[in-house]
């Protein structure tokens, strides 16, 4: 019964995120926001995670999306992709594009060579620069 619960929450959680993330293809990014500070925010956020500093990550969510996540969800979402990628060699490419789903926000979208994939990490952050979102599939 803990493990159902326990899958259930990730899987809400990471619902959250990837909704946060989905339908944003080709929208602006809000005047509010710089691009320069945004792709720097999010490749901070993808450094914290590739060195298994989860707890960092967690603390870098916004109250309310913290409210809805744990420290072990975050872990359980990103370490398996990152220990199959193999070592980070480096950033290979990036862009910023904005949304209004859920509210205007940010995202960051930065492919990064690892080892054995490139991994695609998106990052969204709302109009004062908290992180309200992230996910990270395989580009193979």
């Amino acid at each position: 019964m803990k493990r159902t619960m326990h899958r259930l929450a990730l899987g809400l959680a990471a619902l959250l995120m990837l909704s946060l993330l989905s339908g944003c293809r080709g929208t602006p990014l809000p005047d509010e926001m710089d691009e320069e500070e945004l792709l720097s925010a999010g490749q901070e956020v993808v450094e914290l995670l590739v060195a298994g500093e989860y707890q960092a990550v967690y603390d870098l969510f916004r109250e309310d999306i913290r409210s809805t996540l744990t420290v072990e969800q975050i872990q359980a979402l990103f370490q398996e992709v990152l220990e199959e990628a193999g070592a980070l060699e480096g950033l290979d490419d990036s862009r910023v594009q904005g949304s209004t789903e859920g509210e205007p926000h940010g995202i960051a979208e930065l492919y990064y060579d690892f080892a054995h994939d490139t991994v695609r990490f998106r990052v969204a952050f709302d109009l004062e620069l908290q992180l309200i979102g992230v996910d990270a599939p395989r580009v193979l």
